[in-house]
This record gives C-alpha cells, structure tokens and sequence, in this order.
C-alpha cells in the first residue's frame, strides 16, 4: 500500500512539473516574440544629405548626387526634448566632420597698415613784420627751400621803427626817467623789432633805418611771395616755415583694437623708399576721433628724422605687433554668423549636436575670442556643418534650440539664434 502511494506522489510531481514548464515555455515565447519587434530600429524614411528636404520611402541611390539615401530613424528623438540632435556616427565619419576644444589664450594681431609721412605741425611759424613798411631786398629763397635758424628772409624799412628809435635816443640824451626809456624799448619789441637791433641800439645809440627779418627756426619754406620793392602792411605773412625733425607718420587702425595699444615697442616702422632702414619712434598719440565712414582711429607717431631722409608726403607702413587680454578662444570656421547673430555648434558628453548662442569679442588669425556662452573644454563642430544643417532641416532642432533659449538664460550681449544659421557659412 505504502509503495502505491509512492508511485502516486512520483506521479503527480511530474504532472505539476510538465504544466509549469509548459506555462514557462508559452510565457517566454510570448516575451521574446514581444520584444523582437523593438529591437529593430524603425525607419521612418531616407533622405539625401544634400538635399534633406526631399523624403524617400525606401532606400537605393540618390536622385541628386552619386550616394546612397541615409535613413531616418525614429528612435533619433532626442531633438524633440530641447536637446539637439543626433546623426548616425557611420555618416559623421564619412563625411568629415570635425571637432576642436575650447581652450583660453591670447590672440595675437600682427597687422601691417598703410601710413603717409607729414610735417610735425608743432615745429610751424608765420613771420610776419607786425608793422607797416617797405621791402628792400628779398632774399634768393622761394618754396621748398631749407633754412637754418637765422637765415635771412627780407631786409626791410619800418618808418614806426625808425620813430622809436629817434625818441629813444632823445630821451636818454635830455635825462629821460628810466621806465620813460625802458617803455620805449618795450613797445619797439612790440611792434616787431628783433631783439639784436634792439640791443645794437643800445649798443651804438645810432639810428637804424634798414632791417633783416630772419627764419626763428630751422625748416623749409611752405609760403614766401615777397618781392623787392612791395609795400608791407603789418598783418602780411613774410614766410611759413615748417621743421623737419622730427616728423609725424599717422595711419588708420581698426577702433575694435584700440584698447590693446599700449607702448611704442607695439609699433614698426618701414617706408619703402628705405627698405634697409629702421625708425625710432619718440613718441605716439590716438587722435580724440574715429572716422564714422571706415570705423578707424587716426595713431600719430613722432619719428626722428634728424638727416631728414624721412619726406613730408612719402609713403610708409605701420606694423601692429600686439596681443589681446587671456580669453575663451574657438577656430574662426566654427563660428555661425548670420550678420546680426553668433553662435556654434557644440557635442555634449552623449554625442548629440547642440547649437549654443555665442558673444565674439575679436578675431585675429585664424582664431576668435568669445565673451559668453561656453566654457573651457567644450567641443565645437569646426567642419561638416552642412551636415548638421542637414539633420536640423529635418528634425528642427535649432529652431526649438532658439525657441528655448530665452533672453532670461542668455549672457549679457547675447543675440538669439535663428534656423537659418548656416547661411553664414
């Protein structure tokens, strides 16, 4: 009896063991036959890189260019959430693209910048006779002549003069007071008298009736139109006479830069005339204007010209050699600017393609300093941007990108971005 209940339990046991591993088997089934559908990625259509606006419901070869259709998946969503978009990394590879990091430098401006040479406007005098009179003798001088300091101009007869000179005679011969003979000195000073016919009056208590009008300083004549025999009046100009060490070079900078000039080792001089010959540059001045047409700042540099090879009028070059405060620096080709806007493309740490508004500071060689918007180790798309405009036409990402930023989020100076930002480049 014992061993008939034995065989029955055994029995049983089977029988129980069979319908859960039947119930097993069905379940498992089931799952597998549920889950073999997701884990293949759905196509929602192919498109052609070039031309993504054209959809295609099957795959083959491109109408438009020599490369099979790419297909677009349903599960590359990630667009959707504000987040940008992603492209099939086989495609990325294929086409080129190309990313570089955000570093922080300096750039650097080395930039030559046409000049002209001119006279130093604080070596220029007018002689003039301050009183009326009449010209004896005009001296063999005419325009663009060099004087030296005390060549003489014209020799000329001052009636004025000639009185004085009698009343100051008289005078000190009756017992005139001393301010009586001193106020007579002092108003043939005024009317124009030079001081060593002064000092000869008083020397040979002769009276003078000629006089020689001389150069003040060293220079070249830009005015003399004087002629022997001509009445003078006192107002009348003798000669102009501008010096010639040193001289002046002035060039137009870009205002954007004008912060960054800070001494004369920043500045090189060549004139071509003189391939072979370097300039020392005394000192140097922004003039207090910008010319609103070209958007420049007029530099004047003095330059020593003591052989005065270097002539008012000749052509000269003016070498920038400088370098801008430490900031964010990214490659010029990665920067999207649509005229009134900035921005790049960036990768984040899952690949994605996101579009991130941008403030540009300067940019010189090559390189582009950014105020805003990213930071220190970040990744920007520096070539193959066509293909993110690419998968951006189909998805709208950078135009949900721009909807998102708000000018709340945005730094300072930033401008919102645009779909069309490709158009920049």
């Amino acid at each position: 009896m014992a061993s008939l209940k034995y065989t029955a339990t055994i029995i049983s046991s089977l029988i129980v063991g069979g319908v859960i591993s039947l119930a097993a088997y069905h379940y498992m089934n089931a799952a597998g036959s549920a889950a073999s559908p997701s884990a293949e990625r759905k196509v929602l259509f192919w498109y052609d890189p070039m031309k993504p606006d054209t959809k295609f419901d099957k795959p083959g070869k491109s109408p438009f260019m020599d490369m099979d259709l790419v297909p677009k998946y349903a599960d590359e969503g990630d667009a959707q959430n504000g987040n940008g978009i992603r492209i099939d990394p086989t495609l990325v590879q294929n086409l080129g693209l190309k990313t570089e990091k955000v570093s922080k430098g300096r750039l650097q401006y080395s930039q030559t910048i046409p000049a002209n040479v001119s006279f130093n406007d604080y070596q220029f005098v007018i002689v003039q006779a301050r009183s009326d009179g009449f010209v004896e003798k005009v001296y063999p001088l005419t325009l663009g002549d060099k004087v030296k300091k005390g060549t003489p101009l014209i020799d000329i007869t001052i009636p004025q003069w000639v009185e004085a000179q009698s009343e100051y005679l008289l005078l000190s011969a009756t017992g005139g007071s001393a301010t009586q003979v001193k106020g007579i000195l002092e108003r043939l000073r005024l009317a124009g008298m030079p001081e060593e016919d002064i000092q000869r009056l008083r020397g040979s208590r002769t009276v003078q009736t000629r006089f020689t009008i001389r150069a003040p300083i060293d220079g070249v004549i830009t005015a003399f139109d004087l002629r022997s025999g001509m009445n003078i009046s006192k107002d009348k100009v003798v000669a102009q006479i501008q010096g010639m060490d040193p001289v002046w070079i002035s060039a137009a900078v870009p205002e954007s830069i004008a912060y960054l000039l800070k001494d004369t080792s920043q500045f090189t001089i060549s004139v071509p005339a003189y391939p072979d010959r370097t300039f020392s540059i005394e000192k140097w001045s922004i003039l207090p204007s910008a010319d609103q047409t070209t958007r420049t700042l007029q530099v004047r540099l003095q330059v020593d010209n003591r052989d005065e090879v270097l002539k008012p009028g000749m052509n000269a070059y003016l070498k920038l050699d400088t370098q801008s405060p430490e900031m964010l620096l990214i490659p010029s080709q990665a920067v999207i600017d649509t005229g009134n806007e900035q921005r790049v493309i960036t990768v984040d740490g899952d690949g994605r393609f996101v579009p991130k508004a941008i403030r540009v500071l300067h940019e010189s060689q090559r390189q582009t300093g950014v105020g805003g918007g990213l930071q220190e180790g970040e990744s920007v798309v520096v070539s193959g941007l066509f293909l993110i405009d690419s998968e951006a036409n189909i998805t709208g990402a950078l135009e949900r990108m721009r909807h998102a930023q708000t000018p709340e989020a945005m730094a300072p100076g930033m401008v919102m971005p645009s779909a069309d930002a490709h158009s920049g480049h």
